[in-house]
């Protein structure tokens, strides 16, 4: 009876996948041991700036033989080779199924490297301050790009996000300012906290359909930022949004938003024009606050808005043109901070998409950065309902 409760206590701890040794080092590197028979590539002392110093290339293998068993390599753990900057290439096997937390920070002189498909999770800064990077792909197994993932990897011009992707999370992609273009993915559904922030290589982006959440500042100081399609799946623009974006001409804000966040487009100084559809009911503090580009703003708004005093400072109202829908003209002239505009046109609501009849319908043009058009008589639409004047 002994035994076969000794041999069950066994198989039990088996499973769980305890630790059978920790800090082995196997031919070039250190592992932690399981009794699962697996295997995680680990440091040799926690933070040494000298962890690995006389490498610079690894190879990982699939597994490693110790006391006479084998050990499958399933991951690499947490800043296991953190600061290792004379590294230059890794080869990272198929066994492979997670990079822990910071696995590979400060790696400053690593190039190039390929995630295999078998990753699945990819730890919070796992690739923070790696400067050589020049490209990387995300693959499909991977659902999520953890909280700054690849921030400070300045040298990074291609990203691609493989379509399992949905949520890039805070600081994800932040100070990447080589990084001239990138695609998103349908699955994405949110955008965290600065996750683009000084991305000042980007010179446009298609946020897809799935996206419902932009987080604060996600594009904060893109300065070479020209265009953005913004979906209709989203919200709330959330405060800082685009800010300091100085190369964004114009902007159409989608009828599905309902908020326009503080300091959303501060400092947005390249911005001439910009349309706010009927769906907006809040604008929050200083959210256009030095847009001095601005000649013309539309807002479809019935009634207008309570807004800030300084939403528009350092805007030239004087010589700003605000078109509003033609039975709220005097609305906007009593209203506050909206009377200050020179001059306030009437004009028709947008005619909307939905109510336009498809045999009306000329022909749908799609742009290259993915925006998309729709031609009707001798007017242009945008997906929203907007009329491209």
């Amino acid at each position: 009876m002994k035994t076969k409760l000794f041999t069950l206590f066994l198989a039990l701890i088996i499973g769980a996948g305890t630790m059978f040794a920790d800090g082995i080092k196997i031919g070039d590197l250190y592992y932690n041991l399981y009794t699962n028979k697996t295997a995680e590539v680990t440091y040799q002392e926690y933070w040494s700036e000298t962890n690995y110093s006389y490498l610079t290339t690894v190879n990982i293998p699939a597994s490693v033989d110790y006391n006479y068993m084998t050990f499958r390599v399933t991951s690499i753990g947490k800043t296991a080779f953190s600061l290792c900057t004379g590294l230059t290439g890794i080869t990272i096997p198929n066994s492979v199924t997670s990079i822990g937390d910071e696995a590979f920070r400060g790696c400053t002189g690593l190039t190039s490297i390929t995630i295999p498909n078998s990753v699945t999770s990819i730890g919070e800064s796992a690739f923070y301050d790696c400067k050589g990077l020049t490209n990387i792909t995300i693959p499909n197994s991977v659902t999520s790009i953890e909280f700054s993932a690849f921030y400070q990897c300045s040298g990074l011009t291609s990203v691609t996000i493989g379509n399992s992707v949905t949520s890039i999370e805070s600081f994800a992609f932040k100070s990447c300012s080589g990084l001239t273009s990138i695609t998103i993915p349908n699955s994405v559904k949110s955008i965290g906290q600065s996750a683009f922030m000084y991305c000042s290589g980007l010179t446009s982006i298609t946020i897809p359909n799935s996206v419902t959440s932009i987080g604060m500042g996600a594009f904060a100081w893109c300065s070479g930022l020209t265009s953005i399609t913004i979906p209709n799946s989203v919200t709330s623009i959330r405060d800082g949004a685009f800010s300091h974006c100085y190369g964004l001409t114009s902007v159409t804000i989608p009828n599905s938003v309902t908020s326009i966040g503080s300091s959303a487009f501060y400092g947005c100084t390249g911005l001439t024009s910009i349309t706010i559809p009927n769906s907006v009911t809040s604008i929050g503090y200083q959210a256009f606050y030095y847009c001095s580009g601005l000649t013309s703003v539309t807002n479809y708004a019935a009634t207008p808005q309570t807004i800030y005093s300084n939403d528009f400072y350092h805007v030239n109202k004087s010589s700003c043109t605000l078109y509003v829908p033609e039975g709220s003209i005097d609305l906007y002239k009593s209203a506050e901070v909206w009377k200050d505009f020179g001059s306030i046109i009437g004009v028709d609501a947008p005619e909307g998409v939905d109510n336009i009849p498809s045999d009306k319908v000329q022909s749908i043009k799609v742009l290259h950065n993915g925006q998309i058009f729709i031609l009707c008589g001798d007017k242009t639409y945008t997906l929203t309902g907007q009329e491209v004047k």
